[in-house]
């Protein structure tokens, strides 16, 4: 009997330990279950294949690229084919490749991508999207733009000051992209002895322009305008419309290529001709264009344009316009540019005491920037 005792008491304790064992093997699975974060209106939402959450704004998507807006590491672009599930605080626009232009609340999860839109559900094949934009529901969320300025002040033996300042606006559908940035660029210096201030640049430059994506590789310039006006090479004023047809060379995460080309037509008024000489020019040409960016790492990006304008001699012959730089990063929405200028005129015109403007231009800029 008491071996009988023994034995109960023992399989008691052994089926007590087993099931204290699986309890707290159950508990200990609980605990390390990945948690699923609480969805605030106040964010768009993004998962990515390696499981982590960011919160923050759907700025845009194309050749899937995502572009958003993270709520702690500021501006990102991701690889479509990273992302996991998303889910928009509010209207999104989406284009398909077939054409298909819709909105409603953005829903993609487990490869099915859909659209709620009052209280409906619309379901399209992921494979046929296109592009995403904020819907026009939320037209403040359609646009971006940045602020540029760099000033040098000396006191003392030499007195000068010089600025820079540029800044520009950008909206962007699911269809289409406005742009415009404007730089001006002053400098001047005063003579010690006779107090006299003398300008040594003053020169200004608005851009404008509108393409519509109607393919992931192609787009639409439907206008091309520049307003450009610079003393030293004197001209009061110089005015360019055109159109184009661009192409997507490059359109990777990390890098973009992009050439366009098309016709134009230009107005020039100068400051100063001679007796014989008319002030103003117009002229029929062709523009071509290219844009490069390159994301060299997470904080600093390096991009250059270049644009040439072929008109008749008598309005300047070839004109080139080159700009590169890099962006970098620093704290929140604020960076520092390093921005290399270089503009040549082919055939500047000639003032009326027989100066003619030289045909190079170069500048380096150093400057603090905020992107809103």
């Amino acid at each position: 009997m008491n071996n009988t005792i023994a034995t109960l008491i023992t399989f008691t304790f052994l089926l007590s330990l087993t099931l204290s064992t699986v309890s707290y093997a159950e508990d200990d699975k609980s605990k390390w279950q990945k948690p699923t974060p609480v969805f605030k209106q106040d964010f768009d939402w993004i998962k990515l294949t390696s499981d982590e959450w960011l919160k923050g704004d759907i700025v845009s998507m194309y050749d899937e690229k995502l572009e958003f807006d993270s709520d702690e590491l500021d501006m990102q672009t991701i690889d479509l084919e990273d992302v996991s599930e998303l889910r928009s605080k509010s209207w999104q626009s989406i284009r398909m490749f077939d054409g298909t232009i819709a909105e409603g609340y953005l829903v993609f999860k487990d490869g099915q991508l859909s659209l709620v839109k009052n209280g409906v559900t619309t379901h399209y094949e992921f494979s046929n999207l296109l592009s995403i934009a904020s819907s026009g529901q939320n037209e403040r969320d359609l646009w971006d733009g940045y602020v540029n300025l760099g000033i040098n002040l000396r006191e003392g033996n030499t007195v000068q000051f010089d600025y820079t300042f540029s800044a520009g606006i950008q909206r962007r559908s699911s269809s289409s992209r406005f742009k415009v940035d404007y730089t001006s660029d002053y400098s001047s210096y005063e003579d010690q002895d006779t107090e006299v201030s003398t300008v040594t640049a003053d020169s200004e430059r608005l851009t404008s322009s509108y393409d519509w994506f109607f393919n992931p590789k192609i787009y639409f310039r439907a206008a091309d305008f520049e307003y450009m006006a610079d003393d030293f090479l004197n001209i009061d004023y110089r005015v360019h419309y055109g159109i184009a047809l661009g192409y997507h060379i490059i359109d990777t995460s990390r890098t973009s290529w992009d050439i366009n080309l098309g016709p134009s037509y230009q107005k020039t008024k100068f400051i100063d001709v001679g007796a014989d000489d008319s002030d103003s020019e117009n002229s029929l040409g062709v523009t071509l264009g290219t844009d490069f960016t390159f994301e060299v790492t997470g904080d600093i990006d390096y991009d250059a344009s270049y644009s040439v304008q072929v008109i008749d001699e008598k309005s300047g012959g070839n004109i080139h316009h080159f700009q590169t730089g890099l962006e970098i990063d620093l704290a929140n929405d604020f960076d520092l540019e390093l921005t290399f200028y270089a503009d040549r005129t082919e055939n500047p015109k000639e003032d009326s005491a027989g100066n003619t403007p030289d045909k190079n231009d170069y500048r380096l800029v150093v400057s603090f920037g905020y992107d809103f």
